[in-house]
Parts: structure tokens; C-alpha cells; sequence
């Protein structure tokens, strides 16, 4: 019954989600430079707008700001950035600003504009009408800035970010702008390593590995953290877009998530990806790259002939 069940909703999904979305950003335009974006400061003490307690969304990195009052909230309203009083207003106001400048481009290369975002974003806990940000002290300089279901934490030191700020926020957008769409009540990612990096890296621009290299590696594999081919991600992502579009990628991503909040497809084959992710692919109706039907079996085990003949 389950199964039926959440069958029907795929399908209904695909047939509303098609033509749906669009390409183009939202109306908030801000400038890549000459300062932050405007915002006040406030109190959730005052204002009830607290930050967010789930312990299944957020990581070590994120729950750092459970218990911080005290938040920054940009002039538009999309982004507030908690944190403790002892970092400096700078630290605040320029994580707001990355934040709010950035969320536009990511969602674009999603299909969705802000608004089908928040009306998209659902969860087992209803979450604030915002992208939250959290100064934590528990990012360390090496990896500046992390993304959760719930969050984004930066480091909590402005002057030390890094050069590449813009694409390492981005990247992290993206994870956070994938698991609001693919996850409901899970308590992990139900995406696999790959597929979550290699669409990051699609999104922030980064870069890419060559379709000539694709030999070099078996990106397929690497289902849980651990290794670090990033670019190989990126490529065998890349694939699936090139065949299918971006849309469709948002859908199977919106597909994890109806099969998460249908309770059927708990856990993961035998091979490691989530049963989630899997059955979703397979109901997606992706195609390779001569528009034939591609399972997520066949992808797998014909990666290297697939992308051979695709150049």
C-alpha cells in the first residue's frame, strides 16, 4: 500500500512540478561590493523569532547557536545570522550579506525562485521563512563555512575568511538548499556522497573534471564522506543535468523527499545509497545522454561507457 501510494504521488508530482519553475532569480539585487547589506539587529527574547532546536537537522557545527538570542536580520527579511554578542557586528552583518547575496544564484540553478523555495521548504518541523546563519565557534578556518538541514555556520571570525568566500558560501547554499528539498524526517542526507558534492560544485561553478578523464576515477562508489574527488563529482553530476536538464534534478530531489515523508523506503540497498534516493531516481524517468531510459543500476554499472560515448 505504501508502495502504490507513494507511486501516485510521484506522479502527480512530475506532472505539477514540470514548467513550474523558471530560470530567472528573485527581485533582490545587491552589489558584489562597497559594504553589507542593511539589516537591524534584535532579540529573540523580544521578538519570540528563536533559533532552530531540531538535534536531527542541525550538526555539531550548527547547534552552536541554540542558545544565542541574539540575531542580525537583513533589510528584506530572508536572512537572519545568530550568534554570540562577543563576536563583532562586522562578523554578523558580513555573513548576512554573503548570504543574502548569494541565495538567489544557487536556487536559480535549481529552477526556483525564493518564494517557491519557502513554499517547497517543508520539513517533519516547520522552520523559519529564512535562510538561518549561525557564528560558530565550532568551524574551524579550514573549512569556514558548513551547511546544514537547518543552518548555515560560519566561522565566527570575518577577518579571517578566505579569498574564495563566495564559491565556498555557494557550495555550502547548495547542500543547504538540498537537503529542505530532499529530506522530510530523516535523520541524515538520504543523497549519496556524489551526487551531493557533485551537484555543490555544479552549482558554485567549481571546478570540473574533463569528460576525457573520467577513467581516472569511479565516482559512483563513494556513497558516504570519505574521499575527496571532488571534480569527479562534479563530473558524473554534470552528466545527469546534461542529459535531463536542472529541472529535473530539482524534481528527484523533491521525489527523495515525498518517498522520506511516505515512510516506505527507510533504509538503504546493498550497495549503500539510501532506498529513497534509489527508488526515486528510478521513478525520475532520466535519460543518458541518446535519450534512452537510465536506471540508476544502469548509470552505476555503465558510468565509464557512458561518458566515453558521450564526447
Amino acid at each position: 500500500m505504501a508502495t502504490s501510494k507513494a507511486m501516485l504521488i510521484l506522479g502527480v508530482l512530475l506532472l505539477a512540478l514540470t514548467g513550474c519553475k523558471v530560470t530567472t532569480s528573485d527581485s533582490h539585487h545587491y552589489p558584489e561590493s562597497g559594504g553589507f547589506v542593511s539589516g537591524l539587529f534584535y532579540d529573540a527574547r523580544d521578538t519570540g523569532r528563536h533559533y532552530p532546536t531540531s538535534p536531527w537537522s542541525l550538526t555539531r557545527y550548527t547547534e552552536a547557536c541554540q542558545n544565542e538570542p541574539l540575531y542580525f536580520e537583513t533589510h528584506s527579511g530572508r536572512v537572519r545570522v545568530y550568534g554570540s554578542p562577543a563576536y563583532s557586528e562586522t562578523s554578523f552583518r558580513a555573513a548576512a550579506s554573503e548570504l543574502e547575496r548569494r541565495i538567489d544564484g544557487v536556487l536559480a540553478r535549481f529552477q526556483l525562485r525564493w518564494s517557491e523555495f519557502v513554499q517547497d521548504r517543508s520539513a517533519a518541523v516547520a522552520y523559519p521563512r529564512q535562510v538561518i546563519g549561525c557564528l560558530s565557534p565550532e568551524v574551524p578556518h579550514s573549512e569556514f563555512v558548513s551547511a546544514s538541514m537547518a543552518a548555515v555556520a560560519f566561522n565566527p571570525y570575518y577577518g579571517q575568511w578566505p579569498y574564495e568566500t563566495g564559491n565556498i558560501v555557494a557550495h555550502e547554499l547548495a547542500h543547504f538548499v538540498q537537503q529542505n528539498l530532499s529530506r522530510y524526517d530523516a535523520s541524515y542526507s538520504l543523497l549519496p556522497y556524489w551526487f551531493a558534492e557533485g551537484q555543490a560544485v555544479a552549482v558554485a561553478g567549481e571546478p570540473i573534471a574533463e569528460v576525457y578523464q573520467h577513467y581516472d576515477y569511479d565516482p559512483l562508489w563513494d556513497v558516504t564522506p570519505g574521499d575527496t574527488a571532488i571534480e569527479h563529482y562534479g563530473l558524473a553530476y554534470r552528466y545527469l543535468e546534461k542529459a535531463n536538464g536542472a529541472l529535473a534534478m530539482t524534481v528527484l530531489l523533491e521525489m527523495v523527499q515525498v518517498l522520506d515523508w511516505d515512510g516506505g523506503f527507510y533504509g538503504e540497498i546493498s550497495t549503500g545509497e539510501s532506498r529513497a534516493f534509489v527508488e526515486a531516481f528510478n521513478s525520475a524517468n532520466l535519460v543518458d545522454h541518446r535519450n534512452n531510459y537510465l536506471s540508476f543500476q544502469r548509470f552505476r554499472s555503465d558510468y565509464h561507457d557512458l561518458l566515453n560515448s558521450s564526447y
